[in-house]
């Protein structure tokens, strides 16, 4: 589908001299989605590669149709926006790809094109876009950064953008493991290490393992999963994992990481002790920033070392010696996070209607995002919502317990 409508300019670029196309597939644009990705600093989530895995496993399955939007300006593709069509009820909503496990959200954007954008043009971009698309009655555009890499991301200075319900955290790293160390309270995290050690050194100490081929990788998944639906349980949330396609799109992932490409798609690391896989970490490195996607802890005794806290301490350092830049853990405000990652990357979330259907249900959204807001602004309300949600858990756990 391609063309364009009579639209404001877009700063020097005018909405209506775009080319604008919709694909079913990245493998359909996959040539020029490398060629951009390659030449941009972008994170592993808006990589050829961790988009197409999660469009070839999961959208399927979760009945969301893929609408890849391809720009041009004249012959030279200026953004992609990887986005998938959802339906709520008798809405169709887009997002971008990826759901909850896509930490970081937004379009690729060359930047010449993403600086000449402003509030109002990106309005105008994204009504012609659902056009293009037909049918849609609500973009939902969440977890999108204001800024990548120094860089604007034009669809975070939407009119409609308000604060998303939580920001990424994230840490510099350098070469020097012991200066960034120093740079976070790096005397008490060394002591503690030490009271790690010692107490492990009977047991044989411990490994940090990453898993080093396919096999290998996809059995550490195996042990992934089950911890955390372990965790899941006791939390009383639903286990995301065990949505349709997600198991499959991680294993995607794996496969694709060894297929011959040397790509860090995924990385495995396992910390190991007293015979067991004891803390677990999947993540993925792209421009020079490793990204966490999950994280887990085995639900034992020897949780009172807190091996979590230790796998992330060598996973830092090994990353310092990788040459890495950047660091992130994914979303939310846990403890183990805010130990490290002591600079806040504000997020936004976007909600824009199309149609009259969808500004009613954009309304009812950004009440809930403020609730939602609200609740987590507050550290008393926050915790008794997560004392609530384990004894939720509990009960629904009673009835299967009890046979």
């Amino acid at each position: 589908m391609d063309g364009s409508d009579a639209q404001a300019p877009a700063g020097g670029i005018a909405v209506a001299n775009l080319k604008i196309a919709v694909h079913a597939s990245p493998r359909e644009i996959a040539e020029d989605w490398r060629a951009l990705e390659h030449a941009l600093p972008v994170s592993v989530y808006q990589s050829f590669d961790w988009i197409d895995c999660w469009t070839e496993t999961a959208t399927a399955p979760q009945g969301i149709r893929p609408a890849i939007v391809s720009i041009r300006h004249g012959t030279r593709l200026v953004a992609i926006l990887p986005l998938g069509i959802e339906r709520a009820g008798p809405l169709r909503v887009a997002r971008f790809l990826g759901g909850d496990h896509a930490n970081i959200r937004m379009g690729l954007f060359d930047p010449a094109f993403a600086t000449s954008l402003d509030g109002q043009s990106t309005g105008d971009l994204l009504r012609t876009v659902a056009g293009r698309i037909r049918g849609v009655d609500l973009f939902d555009l969440d977890a999108q950064p204001i800024a990548w890499a120094d860089i604007p991301n034009p669809l975070a200075v939407h009119t409609d953008a308000t604060p998303a319900r939580c920001d990424v955290g994230m840490m510099r790293l350098e070469a020097d493991f012991a200066a960034v160390l120093r740079a976070h309270r790096g005397a008490k995290k060394a002591k503690k290490r030490r009271w790690q050690a010692n107490t492990l050194e009977p047991v044989g100490g411990f490994t940090l393992r990453r898993a080093a081929s396919q096999e290998e990788a996809l059995s550490i998944l195996d042990t992934y999963f089950a911890q955390k639906a372990a965790w899941f349980r006791s939390q009383g949330i639903a286990d995301s994992f065990a949505e349709p396609g997600v198991a499959d799109f991680f294993r995607a992932l794996v496969r694709r990481r060894w297929s011959g490409d040397e790509s860090a798609l995924i990385e495995l690391d396992a910390l190991e002790f007293d015979g067991g896989i004891r803390a677990i970490l999947g993540s993925g490195t792209q421009s020079g920033r490793l990204s966490g996607y999950f994280m887990s802890v085995s639900d034992d005794d020897w949780r009172r070392v807190s091996p979590g806290e230790l796998m992330l301490y060598e996973v830092i350092a090994a990353s310092c010696a990788r040459g890495l830049q950047e660091l992130d853990l994914g979303r939310g405000d846990e403890r183990y996070k805010a130990s490290w990652l002591d600079i806040n990357e504000p997020h936004v979330r976007a909600i824009v209607p199309v149609t009259q259907a969808g500004r009613a249900a954009a309304a009812l959204l950004r009440l809930a995002d403020r609730t939602e807001r609200a609740v987590r602004g507050n550290p008393r309300l926050w915790k008794l919502a997560k004392t609530i949600r384990r004894w939720r858990g509990r009960d629904e756990k009673m009835p299967a317990d009890a046979d």
